[in-house]
């Protein structure tokens, strides 16, 4: 809190190591505070109030799903309303400030987020968003030129993310919202024989298939922390991979002889770091030491290329250890689910404001950045490049609006 009398600040919250206290909104008296409380990966989100004065935090929701915008209260200062996907799609509740079972609000429209409620009144004001991305790809004529404008792939209903082609490069698996929840699917290249491959009624995503095609390791968040899942494809029930308890376990990644697959561990205030783990089970083993996340073993199998979640761009380090080097640095917008390795360069993603986001290609060989083609629309996460070399998939945001809807007469 900042005082405006002598601009002295003081802690209202204190959250506990690798967790991040955010979206404060005061109750009307100004007598509390209710406010988000999520992990630094930002997928487990739930709600809490504490008193302006001094006392322990008071957890309302135990959903760990994630919360869109900040909370508002009731004019009355009993209910606190919020919008979250604890249902599946992105809708508002509300619940007793004191604690209790949250409840459905009743006359919001699709799906709404960021709610707001006068002080005094009775009405409440919220965001509606419609938005499509769909998933495309681009064909190369060779590793630095297009050989035609991109094409749409996959156009199903549902929001698509951080796609990945399969080895043989006939399918395609994604995560998606179609549902409700956000699970894993997987669709052949021409949009076609869709099936699910998760339903677990969480957060999955970060598919990854497996060098033989037969498995997909992804992430999954059942609770605070995440977890590595490997289902067989069709048709698998999910099984988890025992990694390091007590600790976010995320963005897996499969060693092109599929004997390891390593992954990102964080627990506490620690960053987080790279380890790999072997599919007949063991002890994982640490490889980095300065912080790591979305690990790619090379083609040849000699260096482990990675991003940072901290600071952005690509590094490489030996795979069986030793020091790292800056391969790309941060673009804007070029988070560490957008780029593919291969034995040539790195493909990224640069987000630059529409229409002049671009795929482009650091060539190692003249360590230049060569652009490969601009998009026409904004992408979304996630870039995949098909093992042969020869074509790029990625989101793109075909359609978005959003709307402020008034609900009159709120109690």
């Amino acid at each position: 809190m900042l005082s405006l009398a002598d601009y002295s600040t003081r802690a209202v919250t204190s959250p506990p190591g690798g967790w991040l206290d955010h979206e404060p909104a005061f109750s009307p008296d100004g007598s509390q505070l209710a406010f988000i409380r999520s992990t630094v990966a930002g997928v487990s989100n739930d709600l809490y109030v504490t008193r302006v004065t001094v006392g322990e935090a008071k957890r309302l929701t135990f959903d760990h799903r994630p919360i869109v915008g900040p909370p508002t209260w009731t004019s009355d200062g009993r209910e606190v309303i919020f919008s979250s996907t604890r249902g599946g799609p992105v809708s508002l509740w509300r619940i007793p400030a004191t604690g209790g079972e949250p409840r459905p609000v009743a006359g919001a429209i699709g799906e709404a987020g960021w709610p707001s409620i006068p002080p005094k009144g009775d009405q409440l004001v919220y965001e509606q968003v419609v938005a499509k991305f769909n998933i495309w790809r681009l064909v190369l004529k060779d590793q630095k030129h297009s050989q035609k404008p991109p094409a749409v792939l996959i156009s199903e209903k549902g929001d698509k993310m951080r796609p990945e082609l399969s080895p043989d490069g006939r399918r395609i698996a994604f995560e998606s919202n179609r549902l409700g929840f956000w699970d894993i699917w997987t669709c052949a290249t021409d949009g076609s024989s869709c099936e699910q491959a998760t339903s677990l009624h969480g957060t999955a995503g970060r598919a990854r298939w497996s060098p033989n095609g037969r498995y997909i390791a992804f992430e999954f968040h059942p609770g605070e922390q995440s977890e590595i899942y490997v289902v067989e494809v069709p048709g698998g029930v999910p099984r988890l991979l025992p990694t390091i308890l007590g600790a976010d376990n995320l963005s897996p990644s499969w060693s092109p002889n599929g004997q390891w697959i390593y992954f990102a561990s964080k627990r506490g205030s620690e960053p987080f770091q790279l380890w790999k783990i072997s599919v007949h089970g063991g002890a994982p083993i640490k490889l980095t030491r300065n912080g790591g996340i979305s690990p790619v073993e090379s083609p040849d199998a000699r260096f482990l290329y990675y991003s940072k979640f901290e600071a952005g761009g690509v590094w490489k380090m030996p795979a069986e250890g030793g020091e790292e080097t800056q391969v790309l640095e941060e673009v804007p917008g070029g988070g560490w689910p957008n780029w593919a390795l291969t034995a040539g360069g790195i493909y990224f993603l640069r987000f630059d404001k529409s229409p002049h986001s671009s795929i482009q290609f650091l060539d190692f060989a003249t360590n230049k950045i060569i652009p490969i083609c601009t998009l026409e629309k904004e992408p979304g996460w996630g870039l995949s490049l098909a093992h042969d070399g020869k074509s790029i998939v990625y989101v793109q945001n075909e359609f978005a609006e959003s709307n402020l809807i008034l609900v009159k007469n709120f109690r």
